[in-house]
């Protein structure tokens, strides 16, 4: 994994909240791709004797290219990127194909344009939808109208069921994505910071453990605190402190990737997990954040922090991990402050290299 810096955040994904909504959204629909995939196969089926191979073709590479999208996405740089392209819009164009070859408007198959809507919907934010729902409507229009207009005019029905399905559907699921967002933000993010607090990091932390644990993968764990920065809030007071643990949030966030996230689990204390990064890796990220907390100079003071950095291979054990990240922590606090150390001394230097 190579450390390469994301300093304007996805449109889809804007938020550290965004992302970690994405991510587990995306291991909760795993049983819904399931299942789309077993529908696409019965579609393609039934389809095959009007279309010849043309259909059973294209299906089979969707189906493929649905499969890759969701895998590794740890280790994509815009994971809700790829996934929209691979999955929301690779099947909105195999059912726009699978209509045409069908008969257009003389089929129901544009109906299932709807379908991506929720996809979409299951994944991110509303903006989301902002961007599925009207590739979907088009679709359907291209689809009907674009096939055989004729048709379409002589019989309404062809285009407008469809396209009202895509609309309701929209309509609908639009409330329960906000809703959805919201409750999560109240429950998992830090108030002042914007970033995602420790109740959100008990749950994720434990699911990437496990999933370490099965595949294999490491995981790496870092942990940053401010140095002094006590001192800020008796000289400048606390609304200032305030204000300056929001500058320095934004400066950490904007030095990392879509899928690194950033916790703020106290006062001046912060821990970052980065499933399938190795120690080095970790450690150029962690070298990183203290640069970036370096040059953030909230009210033109100069901030530094330390940073301690743990990594495991196949190991589930969540709370040690976090443990040895502090304990390393603690070592570049003894050590002078404004420093990253890793989880053993002895191999500081390698991991650093």
């Amino acid at each position: 994994m190579t450390c390469v810096m994301l300093r304007f955040p996805s449109w889809l994904c804007p938020t550290p909240e965004d992302r970690d909504r994405f991510f587990d959204m995306q291991e909760r629909v795993r049983t819904a791709r399931i299942v789309t995939m077993i529908c696409s196969v019965v579609l393609m089926v039934t389809l095959a004797p009007r279309g010849e191979w043309l259909i059973p073709a294209y299906g089979t590479v969707m189906l493929l290219v649905v499969v890759a999208g969701g895998s590794h996405l740890e280790r994509r740089r815009r994971p809700e990127l790829w996934v929209f392209v691979t999955t929301v819009l690779n099947i909105q164009i195999a059912i726009t194909l699978g209509a045409v070859v069908a008969g257009g408007p003389r089929t129901a198959v544009a109906a299932g344009l709807a379908a991506p809507v929720l996809m979409v919907g299951a994944r991110f934010s509303n903006r989301g939808l902002v961007v599925g729902a009207p590739i979907s409507a088009v679709l359907v229009i291209v689809c009907t109208l674009g096939v055989d207009p004729a048709y379409t005019l002589h019989h309404p029905d062809a285009l407008v069921i469809p396209l009202m399905m895509v609309i309701v559907t929209t309509a609908y699921l639009s409330p329960l994505v906000a809703s959805d967002v919201r409750h999560r933000a109240s429950s998992t993010l830090d108030p002042l910071t914007g970033l995602l607090n420790v109740r959100s990091l008990s749950a994720r932390i434990a699911e990437v453990a496990e999933q370490a644990a099965i595949n294999g993968l490491p995981v790496s764990v870092v942990a940053l605190d401010l140095d002094h920065f006590k001192a800020i809030n008796d000289e400048h007071g606390h609304p200032a402190g305030d204000a300056a643990l929001r500058v320095i949030a934004h400066a950490l966030r904007t030095a990392l990737r879509t899928f690194e996230l950033l916790y703020r689990v106290g006062g001046d204390e912060f821990l970052l997990l980065l499933p399938g990064a190795s120690a080095r890796s970790a450690a150029q990220i962690a070298e990183s954040l203290r640069q970036a907390v370096l040059t953030a100079r909230p009210l033109g003071v100069p901030v530094t922090c330390s940073c301690g950095v743990a990594t495991a291979v196949g190991d589930s054990d969540a709370k040690a991990l976090i443990a040895r990240a502090d304990e390393a922590l603690y070592r570049a606090k003894r050590l002078g402050r404004n420093r990253v150390e890793f989880e053993q001394p002895l191999r500081c230097a390698d991991a650093a290299a």
